[in-house]
């Protein structure tokens, strides 16, 4: 599925699309692109790794906690434990085929099997795989609601003689302190503030990640090695730069996708979804800081990536852009070349995003060649 960023770039150049992201960091969402409109940066819901974001980091972290949560049984017979964790699994793997509906109604299931097996841990963590299918349906209010609900079962379930009216920003800071798995409350904490983007609250954005950073950044001195915290940083980094662009602080929005870029690569490569994606930001980052050049050399690395990883509908909607930066320089040869090979790939590959994107290409060559620009 292709995740589509439009992007004005200035009052005269047009539109950078985005690529879509892989789910790519997956474990949280590194799943990154949205739409860019007026050199701002709206994303939708991910899914950090995501061919599509959910796919990818989300639940590749939450996946990870099931058998932690319930034990895998070796027994031949399959006790109630094992059928709830296979109907966690099968509602997994409905949210990562798009099958929101039946994912839906296979976690109402796992939630009614875990409240029969009086199991605390069971029916949190369904709560959290019913946020995060909210989170990708952008049901944010619904999402954020149970999330907080979450957040909250994890503290009681340690320290009940607390009052379970605590403010979300201080309950943050007593889950981290207190509770075992701190890196989970952090990846809600993430989600929160990404959310609240999406809904336009850009203030209680802009607190949620740099309460989330700093958090993290104290975690990452302890265990610099450990790459699930690693990919969580690189994860914030990215939507919190992506709050940036929608700012206008693209200075500081560049070098936060070149942090979350580098986090990518050490824990998985260059050659993923979520490289390409993040490179991509990273060049209307440059471009709308007029830095035409450095934005070129960033399109180009991303569509070697995207011709390794033989990814045709990303290298279509790549070459667009690359043909939009080429004409901000002036170079009206090599943006006719590149939009015309971009529609190629869109129409070759039955890909609309890449046509549409090489269509508004070609009209703006047409609009500057007849000494204008086009409304």
């Amino acid at each position: 599925m292709l995740a589509r960023n439009v992007c004005k770039l200035t009052q005269t150049m047009g539109r950078l699309r985005a690529v879509r992201a892989a789910e790519q960091l997956r474990r949280s969402s590194l799943r990154t692109a949205g739409t860019w409109t007026g050199g701002q940066q709206v994303v939708r819901a991910p899914t950090l790794g995501d061919s599509h974001s959910s796919n990818g980091m989300v639940y590749a972290f939450t996946a990870a906690f099931t058998f932690s949560l319930f034990g895998n049984s070796s027994e031949k017979e399959e006790t109630p434990e094992d059928k709830l964790v296979t109907t966690i699994k099968r509602s997994i793997l409905c949210i990562q085929r798009e099958q929101f509906d039946k994912a839906e109604q296979m976690l109402h299931l796992a939630l009614r099997m875990a409240q029969d097996l009086q199991s605390k841990d069971g029916v949190t963590y369904v709560y959290d795989l019913m946020a995060n299918l909210a989170m990708e349906r952008e049901q944010f209010k619904k999402a954020e609601k149970i999330f907080a609900d979450v957040m909250k079962r994890l503290f009681a379930d340690g320290h009940s003689e607390e009052s379970p009216k605590v403010s979300l920003r201080l309950l943050c800071f007593r889950l981290l302190n207190y509770y075992r798995r701190p890196l989970q409350i952090l990846h809600i904490s993430s989600k929160i503030a990404h959310m609240s983007q999406l809904q336009g609250d850009l203030e209680k954005s802009f607190q949620g990640f740099t309460w989330t950073l700093q958090q993290l950044a104290k975690v990452l001195e302890k265990v610099p090695e450990d790459k699930d915290i690693q990919e969580l940083y690189g994860l914030t980094k990215n939507w919190f730069g992506q709050l940036l662009m929608k700012q206008g602080n693209y200075a500081e929005a560049r070098k936060l996708f070149q942090e979350a870029y580098d986090a990518l690569l050490e824990v998985y490569g260059a050659a993923t979804d979520a490289a390409i994606t993040i490179l991509n930001n990273i060049s209307v980052a440059y471009v709308n800081l007029e830095k035409y050049a450095e934005a070129r050399q960033t399109l180009l690395l991303a569509m070697d990536l995207a011709k390794e990883l033989k990814d045709v509908s990303q290298e279509g909607i790549l070459q667009a852009n690359l043909g939009l930066v080429y004409l901000r320089e002036g170079l009206m040869k090599e943006a006719e070349n590149a939009c015309r090979l971009a529609w190629k790939l869109g129409k070759q590959h039955e890909n609309s995003d890449a046509v549409e994107q090489a269509e508004y290409c070609l009209d703006e060559i047409k609009a500057t060649l007849n000494g204008g620009k086009r409304k």
